[in-house]
């Protein structure tokens, strides 16, 4: 979580002051006693902590490279949750090791590709298992045409091709808590549920996702077939069922995938896509954990080739209803190209109809204009997960009223994103758009506000 408004650092007081060195990154201060967490929130370092910092998640962890004798020793909460994962000595809940000397130390989680990898090694070594059967939602997705649409291009403009699908492909997967098992020439593998998830969650995040990647080639193809002369069209296909969750490979280079009948049905209803000329194709076993759910067209009946069983297809258009997740997921991603402009924009709406809220942002307006991106990107990919990230939005309200935030605030903040949003989005800020931003704002702001009070108390109290 990255904080709207942020006031001046917290007086560190007159006691020492230690070095944290994060790799490949900066070095900033802490005060003896702080833990790594709060050092890095203070420094503008971006750690995942979706808990608040409460160790109900590992979100925050971290490796110590050097001075592990520097940090406090393992709380209580910690203990529990490194003995349950298998973790050494040197990996760290950021939020409980608090700093008494100089350290290194490397964030674990870099994206959240990064901590369903984590969870699935650690869980694994702490079962001592290393595979696990599971039922899961799975999508294959393929480009139509590819081969002969590039046969001519250049290497280079094929890699550049690809990598600009799988950017827009692989963040809608992962936004809605997919796993990406692998890129297979120019189709992906993406899988849900691995972690736990309900298998209707499971298959709702799974179309969400199929859909969410069509609307993203939508709008990349015309940028391609100006630039390369390569349209993009996507076959997706989606199954339900068991799989074998595993590391495979080398000794020395395994990788967590998914094997099983599941995984080649899928790619076989991904291929028969372009036989039913439709661009999305859900089996039954899909369509019967989302009765109602979706805006379906007629089934069919096929033999798959190299599967004995028929399989009942249905081709997907939409859900029955607006998603709002969809629908924020789908117009944030229109925006993102020009994120700096909107945070730009932002403030100065917000400032215009609001003048007394500018003493509260005592950052430069860029580092603010920062925040603000990286705080909606950080929400859009949390929407799935509201009860995973309430602990970070209460710490954000926490903090928020350390710098001087009052609940009457959020009000002014949510108005002001939803008129930069009218503007950047012009006619694409449908009705239903709007009330699905306005749905998400209203969440946000109720947590935040939780924190806020629950803080509010806490000061309160100290000064009786």
């Amino acid at each position: 979580m990255v904080s709207i408004v942020r006031g001046q650092q917290q007086d560190r007081g007159s006691g020492p002051v230690h070095r944290i060195t994060y790799s490949h990154e900066t070095t900033i201060e802490a005060a003896d006693g702080q833990s790594l967490l709060e050092a890095s929130i203070q420094s503008r370092i971006p750690h995942h902590h979706q808990c608040g910092g409460q160790a109900r998640c590992t979100t925050c962890r971290v490796r110590i490279l050097d001075g592990l004798s520097h940090v406090s020793p393992r709380t209580p909460l910690e203990e529990h949750v490194a003995s349950e994962r298998g973790w050494d000595d040197f990996t760290r809940l950021a939020c409980q090791t608090q700093v008494h000397g100089d350290v290194v130390a490397r964030r674990l989680l870099q994206s959240p590709q990064d901590v369903v990898v984590l969870d699935l090694d650690e869980l694994g070594a702490a079962s001592g298992v290393e595979e696990r059967e599971l039922d899961v939602a799975v999508l294959f997705c393929d480009i139509r045409n590819f081969s002969s649409q590039t046969e001519k291009s250049l290497p280079y403009d094929i890699v550049y091709f690809l990598n600009g699908h799988f950017a827009a492909a692989a963040e809608v997967v992962l936004n809605n808590n997919g796993f990406i098992d692998k890129y297979i020439g120019d189709g992906l593998l993406a899988v849900f549920g691995i972690r736990g998830e309900t298998p209707t969650v499971a298959c709702r995040s799974a179309v969400r996702a199929a859909i969410g990647m069509q609307d993203a080639a939508r709008r990349l193809s015309p940028i391609f077939e100006r630039d390369l002369n390569i349209s993009l069209r996507l076959g997706i296909g989606v199954h339900f069922g068991p799989v074998i969750l595993g590391r495979i490979g080398h000794p020395g280079r395994r990788h967590v995938t998914v094997i099983g009948n599941t995984v080649n049905i899928a790619s076989r209803i991904e291929r028969a896509t372009k036989q039913l000329d439709v661009p999305i194709l859900l089996n039954e076993s899909i369509v019967a954990h989302l009765p109602g759910a979706l805006r379906l067209g007629v089934s069919n009946k096929l033999h798959l080739k190299g599967i004995s069983d028929t399989a009942v297809l249905y081709g997907c258009e939409d859900f029955s209803n607006p998603d709002p997740v969809l629908l924020v997921q789908s117009s944030f991603h229109r925006i993102a190209p020009r994120l700096i402009a909107f945070g730009e924009r932002f403030y100065a709406i917000l400032f215009e109809a609001n003048p007394e809220l500018r003493p509260l942002f005592k950052n430069d307006l860029m580092v603010q204009q920062r925040m603000l991106v990286a705080m909606l990107s950080s929400l859009v990919r949390g929407l799935n997960r509201v009860t995973e990230i309430t602990g970070g939005l209460h710490a954000l309200g926490k903090r928020h009223c350390k710098y001087g935030a009052h609940s009457n605030h959020y009000d002014k903040v949510a108005n002001a994103l939803l008129r930069t949003l009218a503007e950047f989005l012009g006619d694409e800020f449908t009705p239903d758009v709007r009330a699905s931003w306005s749905t998400v704002l209203d969440t946000i702001s109720s947590l935040m506000i939780e924190g806020a009070d629950a803080e509010s108390s806490n000061l309160a109290e100290a000064s009786l």
